[in-house]
């Protein structure tokens, strides 16, 4: 597993972690009505899900670390396939027109997307 690969979900955990329960408290005391209220609280408790997915991750890579480049593309790649349908989901959620599947969808696209774009870009970096 490169070096890097940890530190740079962990970051994000930790990033996302401080927004997640700044922003999921304001969903709760959001004055703009029910319907922003929902959104918010979708969105941000959809977010504090993904973060204790992704440190799951980053407990199942230390406690059971892939050391073949070659096995770690191909797990990358699954990832990368997954990643893909987190997108998707996040299309459909958003499309609601209850809020808080919106917010649900809303959240997963910033998540998967950032998980594509680092499964890819190791992926990618480990080609060679």
């Amino acid at each position: 597993m490169p070096p890097l690969f940890l530190p740079v979900l962990v970051g994000w955990c930790a990033i996302w972690s401080v927004f997640a329960g700044v922003g999921f408290l304001y969903g709760l005391r959001c004055t703009r009505g029910p319907e922003s209220r929902r959104w918010w609280t979708g969105f941000w408790s959809m977010n504090i899900f993904w973060i204790a997915v992704d440190l799951a991750i980053v407990v199942w890579a230390l406690l059971d670390p892939i050391t073949e480049v070659e096995e770690f593309r191909k797990v990358l790649a699954i990832n990368g396939g997954l990643d893909v349908a987190y997108l998707v989901t996040g299309v459909i959620l958003a499309t609601r027109r209850d809020p808080l599947p919106r917010g649900f969808g809303a959240a997963i696209l910033a998540q998967g997307g950032f998980l594509l774009v680092l499964d890819a870009g190791w992926w990618l970096a480990l080609a060679g």
